[in-house]
């Protein structure tokens, strides 16, 4: 009676493993690595979930891929490099996902890309932005959003043609931070302009010491740039403004960081956001796309506000990766590798996505050259960033210059 028992339970036992094993053939699993909790950019790292989710979606509806559906497997990396590492190392080895897309901050990025590079699974990044992610020459990695030395080096264009004298860069110590600095100073100690710069921890919540300090410079400071995420980035905009430093009449202030795109930027900082100025990598519906305005009702509709830049890029990523496994017709990872080199040409919501080769600079590899990039300035409190000014570029610019503050 026993032994029949044991019997049953073990064909019980191997028809479930069996089922599992099907199941999981029948799916074609891409992995997504985001921060969704502490001291991660939560709301950039929820943003591009959502707009990759959609992305799913859309996918599953037409039909899936090669015959199966589409199953995003997510993986929180809490802005943690360490954690970063264990999350990639598990999406491929136990969770076998063919691809990977996502990542929002730099210093975590560099820990995956080793993972990705050792198994050979392709990974899209879609909002970290220190060049050595690109420029470590991995064939597994590709970048749809922008890198430092692209956006900064126009954002540094702009200040010196809109005539600012003296720029301060207070950055966070990560690859990211670091590399404002480095891209501010370099592009603009070139052009005349006197450059001061701090780098912090992460972890720092109180700026004072340094805003202060650069209040009382000669000559004065008439630009920070304030080069922090998540956390960070809302306090030191909100303790400069208190201190009557930035935004003002006599000092702008840039939030580096993609925190000044969510409902959370006005929740904490109030009325101190009004004149900020950001710098997002897209804005929905410009350039003005058929897959734009198709994404653009899905997310409304959804969340009932305007995607951001960071919600178009993690759609963006998840649709590429199924571009390049519909060109390769397989999932292998070295054909998927090549598919992304040499056969991705896809109208998304920022416009047509591709990846170049070039190795000249070393962080263009397998960078998409054509994102676009926007200077925007508040002018009303909880305004959303799809209604502030356009300040740059020219061609679809709505004032002319930077808006100075009365007080």
């Amino acid at each position: 009676m026993i032994f029949r028992i044991l019997l049953s339970i073990l064909v019980v036992f191997a028809i479930t493993n069996l089922n599992s094993t099907v199941l999981a053939k029948e799916v074609i699993k891409i992995g997504v690595v985001t921060p969704l909790s502490a001291p991660g950019g939560v709301e950039t790292g929820q943003a591009l979930l959502d707009g990759a989710k959609i992305a799913a979606n859309e996918i599953n509806e037409k039909g899936g891929l090669l015959g199966k559906k589409v199953k995003l497997v997510v993986g929180d990396t809490s802005g943690l490099p360490e954690k970063g590492t264990s999350v990639m190392e598990r999406l491929i080895t136990h969770d076998k996902v063919v691809a990977v897309g996502g990542e929002a901050h730099s210093s975590v990025a560099m820990a995956e890309i080793e993972v990705v590079h050792r198994y050979g699974i392709p990974f899209v990044v879609s909002e970290a932005w220190a060049d050595a992610i690109t420029a470590r020459g991995y064939p597994e990695v590709f970048r749809l959003t922008v890198s430092n030395s692209l956006i900064y080096s126009k954002a540094a264009k702009w200040i010196k043609d809109s005539g600012f004298k003296h720029v301060a860069v207070i950055g966070e110590n990560s690859d990211w931070g670091l590399g404002v600095i480095r891209v501010f100073k370099d592009n603009l100690v070139k052009a005349g302009i006197k450059v001061t710069s701090f780098s912090a921890e992460r972890t720092i919540t109180d700026f004072t010491p340094q805003l202060l300090q650069l209040k009382k410079m000669t000559p004065p400071v008439d630009f920070l740039v304030d080069g922090f995420t998540g956390a960070g980035e809302l306090l030191m905009i909100k303790q400069a403004y208190e201190l009557g430093f930035a935004p003002s009449k006599n000092c702008a202030l840039l939030g580096a960081g993609m925190d000044t795109l969510y409902p959370g930027f006005w929740d904490t900082v109030g009325e101190a956001g009004i004149y900020v100025l950001s710098n997002p990598a897209g804005l929905p519906g410009l350039p003005k796309t058929n897959t734009s305005e198709k994404f653009k009702k899905i997310f409304k509709a959804k969340h009932g506000r305007e995607p951001d830049a960071v919600a178009m890029e993690g759609y963006d990523t998840i649709m590429v990766i199924a571009e390049a496994i519909k060109a390769a017709q397989s999932t292998d990872g070295k054909k998927l590798i090549s598919a992304l080199e040499n056969k991705v040409n896809w109208e998304g919501t920022r416009g047509v996505i591709n990846f170049t080769t070039q190795k000249e600079p070393d962080w263009a590899y397998h960078m998409w050259m054509d994102v676009p990039v926007f200077i925007i300035q508040y002018t009303e409190l909880n305004q959303d960033p799809s209604k502030a000014a356009i300040l740059w570029p020219e061609k679809y610019a709505t004032v002319k210059g930077y808006l100075k503050p009365a007080r």
